[in-house]
């Protein structure tokens, strides 16, 4: 296969630039013509099975009026006190907001919930808009921009009003990380751009892989469009890593066939259509191996049960098959028709890489002395913080990443400043029955008495309204709350199916640690206290839904999806290189480096962010993205030495092929490394806080593995297992 791609490369460049040329035109012209489509709607990040997932659809079947998958908050707040005209604008805007979407509408209108959505100082009031679609869908984010306009409408001077709650949420990170595309996408073509001038110290030199791989950033892009259409769910946070993995992938893919292409060019006397079919015969499956690590590595992520997971690894997979045909006919075909102009003003056999006469040959030189010593002290070095990794306890406070300055952020503190703890996210607990026990009203009100007097004794929880007690426990409504609660059955006791509703207010921040806690235990008071009312209503099931709920359901959810994870596409990669290499020690020995480097990775970053950056922890999404790219993009330098390595067939010469391979590898991975570590850390330009933790990590497990795994440990495991033996040490300068 290569032989024959080889051909067509050094025999007929200028078609198969047409071809790519034909391809791109066909895009620009498919991409005028259909338009933008809206972006398929997620119904949920959790699968159906989990609690929280069973809980929703319990909570919209039982309480459908009250039920919601999201919902936006408008909340207004004057400094001075709100003022009879403000609470008629607020109620005005309420129906307003209504009209404008699906008309589930808790207001302060209401006597039952003005004492809830009034703040106790009289500053701030909330408008709560429920919603069936997700909170950070197309259909959430445009009742948000309608309710938004709306509240502009006749706003009394002086009244502040912002746009918070799941809703709000949703549209300014949505916003946010449409900015973090156009940032990270241009700090990425900057970054590839200067680096590969440093490296080739030659315009058209770094301009050619420049041009292929932005070729195929624009064709895959064109691709994502094509399955938008078909129904796939693309969001931003997809395209920005498509962005980085497309760029740092693809041009490390050119850069190994230039490298080699050079190299054989280099030795004079060759012709270019010779140089041209060497390259791509010894470098070829080179490529194609390490890209399906990265492909097959990215794709395992199909496995996990999260969907924005699962939609990233069929997104992100398939699209650098893109970048790996660019690198492999459209690269080598340019580099072909400029010929020797590509290393212009120097000639191959003049031109040296950076550290290739100085710093490679004498790193061969050391390792090949001692193999067995460097790769103890290495494996120690990078096993002691790896070690640490399995104690780091992630953070899922997803509150934190709040884009700095939104509304939702605004909305948020004025919230906790003004209203009880979690009245702005209160947890729907609910109690059903296998059938309708048929209890009366006032032997309702004495159940969920106990119940919600149990539940509000748990340390954590601020406040408990039932049916019985519709004002809270912390309230002493007196005979006001007896008339309420008259009115309140249809909040708490469902019409349709034997299921009962209460509603509890943690302390904490609904995402954090202690929050998770306090419902974990409120969980276990409510299946406790309930176990007796078997009696007449059959087997009782008690769920919980509401922020706290989900982030625990997620927790669950992705602490089994990064077991899989890890597990399959260590197995898959693992199989890739065996069938590459066919040595079983050395395959195992480089999974084993990539995933003490993950380990490292993941500890350094962790100690970064705590001690420099100030924040709390590592987001829960860091690990599983940082392992699939760590893993599977670490393999490429890995593989491409590896080759080198045993591209010699004779004997007894370990020690003169490992010193080979470190030389005339060293610069080009070492500068491959360098692009993929900037175009991964320009996601830090995107300013997300989760964009700045992956991009920091995966910045630095690539650097790690660049030169300190393969410039290292890999070759000293190699002379360390080798039987033959060990050869002359050559120098090669």
């Amino acid at each position: 296969m290569f032989d024959l791609l080889g051909r067509w490369i050094a025999d007929r460049p200028v078609r198969l630039i047409m071809a790519w040329a034909l391809v791109l035109a066909a895009a620009a012209v498919y991409s005028a013509g259909v338009g933008k489509r809206p972006p398929a709607e997620v119904g949920s990040f959790l699968p159906p099975e989990s609690a929280h997932s069973r809980a929703q659809e319990l909570n919209r079947r039982a309480f459908p009026l009250l039920a919601h998958q999201s919902y936006i908050v408008l909340l207004a707040f004057r400094e001075t006190g709100l003022t009879p005209q403000d609470m008629a604008w607020i109620q005005d805007a309420a129906v307003r907001a209504g009209e404008l979407t699906e008309r589930r509408v808790l207001s302060p209108a209401n006597p039952f919930l003005r004492h809830r959505l009034v703040s106790p100082d009289g500053r701030a009031a909330m408008v709560v808009i429920g919603l069936s679609s997700n909170y950070i869908s197309a259909d959430s984010i445009a009742a948000v921009e309608r309710v938004e306009a709306c509240s502009r409408e006749g706003r009394p001077d002086g009244l502040t009003v912002e746009i918070t709650g799941p809703g709000g949420i949703g549209r300014d990170y949505f916003a946010a990380t449409s900015r973090a595309l156009h940032n990270t996408t241009w700090v990425t073509v900057a970054a590839v751009l200067v680096i590969l001038a440093v490296v080739y110290r030659s315009p058209a030199g770094a301009l050619v892989p420049l041009v292929s791989i932005s070729a195929s950033v624009y064709l895959a892009f064109v691709l994502l469009g094509v399955l938008e259409r078909l129904g796939w769910a693309v969001s931003n946070t997809e395209r920005i890593f498509a962005v980085v993995l497309l760029f740092g992938a693809g041009v490390n893919f050119a850069l190994f066939w230039i490298a080699r292409y050079r190299e054989d060019l280099g030795g004079g006397g060759v012709a270019l259509g010779a140089a041209a079919r060497t390259a791509t015969r010894k470098a070829g499956p080179a490529i194609l191996a390490s890209a399906a690590t990265t492909i097959c590595g990215l794709s395992t992520m199909m496995a996990t049960d999260l969907v924005p997971t699962a939609n990233a690894g069929k997104v992100l997979a398939p699209i650098l098959l893109v970048s790996l045909i660019a690198a492999l006919t459209l690269t080598p075909a340019l580099a072909r028709l400029l010929g020797r102009w590509l290393f212009w003003p120097a000639r191959p056999e003049h031109q040296t890489t950076l550290g290739q006469r100085t710093v490679w040959p004498w790193l061969a030189r050391r390792v090949s002395a001692n193999p067995r010593g460097i790769l103890l002290g290495g494996m120690v070095v990078l096993g002691l913080p790896a070690m640490q990794a399995t104690r780091l306890t992630p953070r899922f406070d997803s509150l934190s990443q709040l884009p700095t300055g939104s509304s939702s952020a605004r909305g948020y503190d004025l919230a906790r400043k003004h209203f009880p703890c979690g009245m702005l996210y209160p947890a729907t607990l609910l109690v059903r029955f296998d059938v309708d026990p048929g209890w009366s009203d006032d032997h309702l009100r004495e159940l969920t008495a106990t119940l919600g007097d149990r539940i509000a004794a748990v340390d954590g929880v601020f406040d408990v309204y039932t049916l019985d007690r519709p004002l809270g426990r912390r309230r002493d409504g007196g005979i006001l709350e007896g008339l309420l609660s008259l009115g309140a059955r249809d909040f708490y006791v469902s019409r349709t199916m034997p299921v009962l509703r209460l509603e509890v207010l943690i302390s904490h921040p609904p995402f954090s640690a202690e929050a998770m806690a306090t419902a974990a235990e409120v969980m276990a008071v409510a299946r406790e206290c309930t176990a007796d009312w078997t009696a007449d209503g059959g087997p009782v099931e008690v769920l919980m839904s509401g922020l706290t709920a989900y982030i625990m359901s997620v927790r669950e959810v992705v602490g089994r999806d990064q077991v899989r994870v890890m597990l399959l596409a260590t197995t898959v990669i693992a199989l890739i290189v065996l069938v590459l290499i066919r040595d079983l020690p050395l395959t195992v020995f480089m999974l084993l480096a990539t995933w003490l480097t993950f380990g490292a990775t993941l500890t350094l970053t962790d100690m970064f962010f705590l001690r420099v950056m100030g924040e709390s922890g590592l987001d829960y999404k860091v690990r599983l993205i940082v392992f699939v790219i760590v893993v599977a993009v670490g393999q490429d330098y890995n593989i491409f030495l590896v080759t080198r390595l045993l591209e010699d067939p004779s004997a007894g010469r370990d020690r003169a092929a490992a010193q080979r391979a470190i030389v005339t590898t060293g610069s080009v991975i070492s500068n491959c490394g360098l692009i993929m570590a900037a175009t991964l850390g320009s996601l830090w330009a995107g300013g997300l806080s989760l964009l700045q933790q992956v991009g920091f990590a995966l910045a630095l497990g690539i650097l790690i593995d660049t030169f300190f795994v393969r410039s290292v440990l890999l070759p000293s495991f190699f002379l360390a297992v080798r039987r033959g033996a060990p050869g002359p040490d050559t120098s090669w300068t």
